[in-house]
């Protein structure tokens, strides 16, 4: 064999490799996604107003590649909510598979599958006087916290005043995007909160590969096929974690899903606090 030979062979070769690696690499950052131009933009909310679907928010034209998360349900021990919300004084009944309870006087918490929680009350008498969002937002807050339910790892993203009450939702946040669906969920008023509702994931760890996804502007054009939110007006847009039980190892019972990974998606959020979730899968 010509060594000599074999050695000018490989030498072009990986020339050329190295050489079209860094074409790609250069042309691919210099690509432009007409998806965000503002004609692609003009047209996309001319679709949308043909539809009835208002804009009081701009839709955005970054995007970034996020990680998928290892997530996991928060598991709901009847035990430790009994020990949090009621000093330990409240009577625990099994209901049935997947389905237990805890009494104490006037308040009621239901456990089922081991995950969704749903606290009700019913106080009697008046012990705040509320006027503002604001104030709605501390008293949920510090409901939280007095049960053992950390805010550290969510934020507020929708409050809706519906006579005397305040119906105050907490999504689960990381690092600055919201994770869905996730919730916790408060109703309130000058008794105090009446109902809770909780649906929690656990972040477990982060994934080594980027996901990609399509643009906003791309993306939200979905909207044009789901009749529910024709007449509605969008007021925030966000790139969001998504997490979807079907889409997991127990697709074909979502019910028995206890952990899985999340995708990126759009959250497109309405006026009136109707949620869209738009991914590419």
């Amino acid at each position: 064999m010509d060594w000599s030979k074999a050695k000018t062979i490989l030498i072009v070769a990986l020339l050329l490799t190295n050489f079209l690696l860094g074409y790609v690499i250069f042309f691919k950052q210099d690509m432009v996604d007409a998806t965000t131009d503002g004609e692609f933009i003009e047209n996309t909310i001319k679709l949308l107003k043909e539809k009835n679907i208002e804009l009081a928010t701009t839709i955005p034209v970054e995007t970034e590649d996020l990680f998928g998360l290892v997530v996991e349900y928060e598991i709901q021990d009847p035990v430790n909510l009994n020990n949090n919300f009621f000093d330990g004084n409240g009577s625990i009944d099994v209901k049935g598979e997947g389905l237990q309870e805890i009494k104490y006087l006037d308040k009621t918490i239901t456990i089922l599958n081991d995950k969704l929680i749903i606290y009700e009350a019913n106080p009697r008498g008046e012990i705040y006087s509320i006027e503002s969002e604001e104030e709605a937002e501390d008293i949920a807050r510090g409901f939280l916290n007095e049960n053992g339910i950390s805010t550290s790892d969510m934020e507020i993203s929708f409050v809706k005043k519906s006579g005397n009450s305040y119906n105050i939702e907490f999504t689960k946040v990381f690092n600055s995007h919201y994770i869905e669906s996730t919730f916790t969920n408060l109703q309130l008023n000058n008794r105090g909160v009446i109902k809770m509702e909780r649906n929690w994931l656990n972040m477990k760890e982060i994934g080594i590969t980027p996901i990609e996804i399509s643009s906003a502007p791309k993306s939200i054009l979905s909207l044009l096929s789901k009749k529910e939110v024709y007449g509605k007006t969008i007021s925030h847009i966000s790139l969001c974690y998504y997490f979807d039980p079907k889409m997991q190892v127990y697709q074909f019972d979502p019910e028995e899903t206890q952990q899985g990974t999340t995708i990126p998606a759009w959250r497109v959020q309405f006026e009136d606090g109707y949620k869209v979730i738009i991914d590419n899968y």
